[in-house]
């Protein structure tokens, strides 16, 4: 029983275009008459509209003219016939992504994102908090009224409005296809979102005084080399030289290895501070990752820009920072 109209698996036919122009009068053709095909000939090319659907008249070979017929280009056999394929009506590209994202004006988790937004090509707005007399009086308040979880960093994408820090970044790798291709790679990708996290807290408790781990900055030098000589990155070693990938979760890049190497990248300079040059030349494969990641072309434009250049943590805190 042949497949209903529209039935799964059923092909959609394709009106097939005829060019008739090579065909003359005179021309040996086969015919398609009663569902069987017989040798003809053309006996005329109709180019006017009455005759569009069936614009050949053919005479069978050995018939007599009141067998002649008009014919289409599907009852016609002929290496003159040529069949032009129609346009295909393209589907419009679907506008990138355009995202209100706010954090403030360093690097810290803010890099991750404009990264993020720079590789995939997303129009967004970057707002960059230099104190808290914005954040706080004007835009948090506004935030607060879609989401009571504000903070920063956000994102504002359509009718959403999505805070805090690994949900947002899942939330962009759902939108830009960026959480790994299948649940192991996806579940790899959720783990390191965790994992890196911890990897920034340990730079970050190095780096502020408040945190009262690193009360000045004698005490910050010698916990620093301390935990640079430990080797920060040998899980991530591990997990690369174990999957053979060359990114983290597979051959592209996910919302995890973004964060994962903007730890790189801040952990190298806060090694290169304290005179140890580059602590990625203990980890061969960690260090192959960051430099193929660093050469990503739709990266160079942040690269070059400013926001690349900001301190890697908030100057104003109280008290400052150890580690810029």
């Amino acid at each position: 029983m042949p497949p209903k109209k529209g039935a799964k698996g059923a092909k959609k036919e394709v009106k097939k275009i005829y060019d008739y122009s090579g065909l003359e009068k005179g021309m040996r053709v086969q015919a398609e008459c009663d569902g069987a095909y017989y040798a003809a000939e053309v006996v005329t090319v109709a180019t006017g509209k009455s005759r569009a659907k069936a614009p050949v008249k053919v005479s069978f070979n050995g018939y007599d003219k009141s067998w002649d017929s008009w014919v289409s280009g599907d009852q016609l056999r002929s290496k003159a016939l040529k069949v032009t394929k129609p346009e295909v009506e393209k589907k419009a590209d679907k506008p990138p992504l355009e995202i209100n994202f706010g954090y403030w004006a360093i690097r810290g988790l803010g890099a991750v994102f404009r990264m993020i937004f720079e590789y995939k090509g997303v129009k967004y707005t970057d707002n960059q908090y230099s104190d808290g007399e914005k954040w706080f009086k004007e835009d948090k308040p506004k935030i607060l009224a879609e989401n009571p979880l504000a903070n920063l960093p956000y994102l504002q994408c359509g009718k959403d409005t999505v805070c805090q820090t690994n949900a947002c970044l899942s939330y962009l790798g759902r939108r830009l296809r960026m959480n790994g291709l299948g649940y192991k790679a996806q579940l790899k990708n959720e783990e390191l979102l965790c994992e890196v996290y911890d990897t920034r807290n340990a730079i970050i408790e190095l780096s502020y005084p408040f945190k009262d781990v690193c009360r000045d900055q004698k005490e910050h030098d010698e916990k620093a080399k301390k935990q640079l000589e430990g080797g920060v990155f040998g899980k991530y070693e591990a997990i690369l030289e174990k999957s053979g990938t060359d990114y983290f979760c597979g051959k592209t890049p996910c919302v995890s290895d973004f964060h994962i190497w903007e730890m790189m990248d801040q952990w190298k300079m806060l090694g290169e501070k304290h005179g140890m040059g580059n602590i990625l030349d203990k980890n061969a494969k960690c260090k192959a990752f960051y430099e193929r990641f660093r050469a990503l072309p739709t990266l160079q434009k942040y690269f070059e820009s400013d926001s690349y250049k900001l301190p890697c943590n908030n100057q104003n805190a109280p008290n400052g920072v150890w580690f810029k």
